[in-house]
């Protein structure tokens, strides 16, 4: 009926040629795209009425309401015919899917009678099979069953009665004490070979352990005892693993390891170790063979009682893993509270580090554990080593300080601290070339640790699954072991650089003065020994951090720690002698990290400030009174400081996201301002190019009252240009000595430049009296003085000099612009402003105003 209907049916009212062709015109389009977006949503979520009313005309006139309803008909009447033209469109799928809609109908039709006929007779076969047959056949099976049950019991009877005949006979005592006498040792034999298992688990000798425990019906005693010998396995190989090293071994263990000499205290735990290791293989192959050959269950009801056994020994044996391996931890634990680890030299503590990560990759294998109790011990026992390591460092670093010459050590223009020895294993991680080379090969310094780690577990497997004598702790007996080997640091995966290599002037602890050679290359690296051993220090902390990355900011702290100390003593042996006003020498970060080291020095009980040294030799007018020094000192500070630069994006890798803060404010606020120090410490030399109070002499003697404008510079600045020229000629001498790129040179005459701006304007203010002429006269000579310095220093144009010229034209300002500059020029003294007012205002009340100003200023 339905496919009649779907077949007779009419088109939609409305709908024709015309209103089709209608429906596609240009006109309708354009009505379709005025439609809000807004009207085609859900009915649900929006309500057409009410959006419509909020967006009446305002205000409601009735032409403005006809218009609009006038235009929503329009729009109703090309939606509904577009509708239509659609829904004809779709007419013959529609016809269709009514067809295939039929054709399911029939065929549920036919499903449901055939469902009916299979019900009808499953209740007839219901009826037909009676409760009693059922009955019946259960009752045969109980007749069975209760058969069985009196057989065996007939023979136990048999059995029982036996017994009872056999007791009238004496031998047969006799003999039941003898088989009771040789049971009993049966089972110390079996109990002596059972303690041997946990030693050197052998397969074939526990598999007859096991059957003939099974015999004796004593399965689940025997692993209880076996238990039992692990733990005494654990103490005596503890102890007879100390007994080698110690005179008295009647002791207990916790005083064993206090008598352990400090000297072999690193063999001691390797050998603890390793003996440890052989009853932790042990215990493993032997839950190895249960879950191999004894964890079959069986569905049998009579194998009950063997599946529970099963199940128990399989929790014993879970167990002990964890209970093994804390008594192991609780033993290492013990020798390394006893040993004094902050004693130790630094190879043998990195040796131990070495030896106690591979015990606990050991312990993952063997029983999951992350061994937070020893890692935990030994970050404890790390920290407090590396801080009196660190006390070490400091206390050495500041004697090499008080006693370094400062002078510039051989190392090629591309030395950096990868040609150090101490960091050829993280070569990897801060060479750019080796980085890139990596990235070309899809390979990514972030997952090497991963990577190794999950190479270290397969490694160390072999050792547990396999039956042999060897330890993974016998890399440890190799005298040349190095931190590579026992980190497990991969090999370099691109060839490296022969230029990269340690120099040999470096390979030693201490570079020889008198090997000391001049590179006057531009961008030759300016170092000294103690920059080497700053670096070096450096290189031993991060391989600390390597394995422990959890105290990877407390190592890094004492690195920057060294680099503080460095920089606080270069700038308190090279500014002693600072003679001019520091104010404008001294950023506002170089003062702020000055003073928080200062406060860290004094505020820590291991370290002293470092005394000035007395075999420096700063007075001398031939070294420019220890420019040279001076130069290595600052420049070596810098190199420093781009070293430690370097470090940083390595260092955010190795500590915490929330950690990254700081290493990011001490780069920011301390390596930055190492260019700092250059100002106040090159001043120092620079201060004393000009003898300032002849000078300031030679320019009170020029009268500045003149009434003509002079075409000759004064006196004066002949006098400071030749100084400056004996300057010049000093300096070329001592790049004998010590190499000067641009930079530095051009630091130094930034400071000679500085200093003499400032001792013009300190002349020009002594002035009591001058006129226009006079101003000329200044105009003219500091133009001529810089003329003069700027051929000498090779600086173009001289830096400064817009201080003194700025002074000079104030005194032609007017009443308002010279009380403008001395409100806001404030880098000018009171004595300046004040002799710059006295000389411009002829007027005493502007002259008292501008006076009462300048004084205010202090207040």
């Amino acid at each position: 009926m339905l496919g009649d209907d779907v077949e007779n049916r009419h088109d939609p009212p409305g709908v024709n040629s015309r209103s089709l062709s209608v429906a596609h015109t240009a006109a309708d389009l354009e009505v379709l795209r005025e439609i809000e977006n807004v009207y085609f949503s859900p009915p649900s979520e929006f309500d057409a009425a009410r959006y419509v009313l909020s967006h009446a005309p305002s205000p409601p006139t009735c032409e403005a309401v006809e218009v609009m309803f006038t235009k929503l008909k329009r729009q109703q009447q090309v939606v509904s015919g577009k509708a239509l033209h659609l829904i004809s469109q779709q007419r013959d799928n529609c016809d269709r899917e009514f067809a295939e809609i039929q054709n399911i109908r029939q065929q549920l039709a036919i499903t449901l009678k055939t469902c009916k006929e299979a019900r009808q007779h499953l209740s007839n076969a219901s009826n037909h099979l009676t409760i009693s047959t059922l009955v019946i056949l259960a009752n045969v099976r109980k007749r069975q069953i209760i058969k069985k049950v009196l057989k065996s019991l007939e023979l136990l009877q048999s059995l029982r009665s036996v017994e009872k005949d056999v007791k009238e006979y004496t031998c047969i005592a006799d003999l039941s004490i003898r088989l009771n006498d040789t049971l009993c040792m049966t089972e110390e034999k079996l109990d002596s070979v059972l303690a041997n298992i946990c030693y050197n688990f052998d397969e074939d000798v526990f598999m007859k352990l096991k059957k003939a425990y099974d015999l004796l019906g004593k399965t689940q005693a025997a692993m209880e005892q076996l238990h039992m010998h692990y733990s005494s396995a654990v103490n005596e190989s503890a102890i007879d693993a100390l007994k080698p090293y110690i005179n008295d071994v009647d002791l207990k263990f916790q005083d064993m390891c206090s008598e352990v000499n400090i000297n072999k205290a690193s063999v001691c735990l390797l050998n603890l170790c390793e003996k440890l290791f052989m009853v932790m293989r042990s215990y493993y192959l032997l839950v190895d063979w249960h879950n191999k050959y004894d964890d079959v269950k069986s569905n049998n009801v009579f194998d009950i009682e063997k599946n529970v056994s099963r199940e128990y020994i399989r929790q014993k044996l879970k167990a002990g893993l964890i209970r093994i391996w804390h008594d192991v931890q609780t033993k290492v634990s013990t020798f390394l509270k006893c040993s004094d680890l902050k004693d130790y030299p630094f190879e043998k503590f990195i040796q131990m580090l070495g030896v106690l990560r591979k015990l606990t990759q050991v312990a993952e294998i063997f029983c999951g554990d992350k061994s937070d109790l020893l890692q935990d011990f030994i970050k404890t026992q790390s920290v407090s080593y590396i801080k009196n390591y660190h006390r070490g460092r400091m206390e050495e670093l500041k004697l090499f300080l008080e006693n370094e010459g400062w002078e510039q050590c051989p190392v090629k223009s591309t030395f950096n601290l990868l040609n150090l020895q101490e960091f050829k294993q993280f070569k990897k991680y801060l060479n750019p070339k080796i980085e890139q080379s990596l990235n070309k090969t899809g390979t990514q310094s972030d997952t090497t640790f991963s990577v190794h780690s999950q190479d270290d577990s397969v490694y160390i497997a072999r050792y547990f699954k396999y039956k042999t004598t060897h330890t993974p702790f016998e890399m440890f007996h190799d005298e040349n072991i190095t931190n590579d080997d026992i980190f497990g640091i991969e090999t370099e995966l691109v060839p490296s650089d022969d230029s990269d290599d340690e120099p040999d002037e470096l390979k030693g602890d201490y570079v020889d003065d008198d090997r000391i050679h001049c590179d006057k290359i531009s961008n030759s690296v300016i170092v000294t020994n103690t920059t080497l051993s700053v670096l070096r220090n450096c290189g031993q902390y991060l391989q600390i951090s390597r394995y422990l990355p959890q105290i990877s900011l407390e190592v890094i702290m004492l690195m920057n720690q060294l680099f503080d100390y460095y920089f606080y003593a270069v700038h308190l042996f090279f500014t002693s002698d600072l003679e001019v006003a520091s104010s404008t020498l001294y950023s506002t970060k170089l003062t702020s990290t000055l003073k928080r080291i200062s406060n860290n020095i004094n505020s820590e009980d291991f370290v002293l400030s470092p005394v000035l040294p007395q075999h420096l030799d700063m007075n001398s007018e031939a070294t420019l009174h220890g420019l040279c020094e001076r130069i290595v000192a600052v420049e070596s500070v810098i190199f420093l400081a781009k070293q430690f630069e370097s470090l940083q994006p390595y260092l955010d890798t190795i500590v915490a996201q929330h950690q990254r803060m700081i290493l990011e404010h001490f780069k920011n606020n301390t390596l930055a301002v190492a260019t700092d120090l250059r100002m106040p410490v090159y001043m120092c030399s620079a201060a004393k190019a000009v003898d300032a109070k002849t000078a300031l002499i030679a320019m009170s003697q020029v009268k500045w009252d003149v009434k003509n404008v002079a075409v000759e510079h004064s006196p004066y600045v002949d006098m400071i240009i030749r100084k400056i020229q004996i300057f010049a000629l000093r300096l070329e001498n001592i790049s004998s000595k010590v190499s000067l790129n641009r930079e530095v040179l051009n630091s130094i005459w930034f400071m000679v430049s500085k200093f003499v701006v400032h001792l013009l304007v300190e002349g020009f203010s002594n002035a009591t009296k001058c006129t226009n002429g006079g101003r000329g006269l200044m105009q003219l000579d500091y133009r001529q003085l810089f003329v003069k310095l700027e051929k000498i220093s090779g600086l173009k144009p001289i830096p400064y000099q817009e201080y003194v010229d700025r002074y000079v034209k104030a005194y032609y300002l007017p009443r308002k612009g010279l009380e403008e500059f001395v409100q806001e020029r404030t880098e000018y003294s009171n004595k300046h402003l004040l002799a710059l007012v006295t000389c411009a205002c002829e007027n005493k009340r502007d002259r008292q105003a501008l006076t009462s100003l300048i004084e205010g200023r202090e207040s």
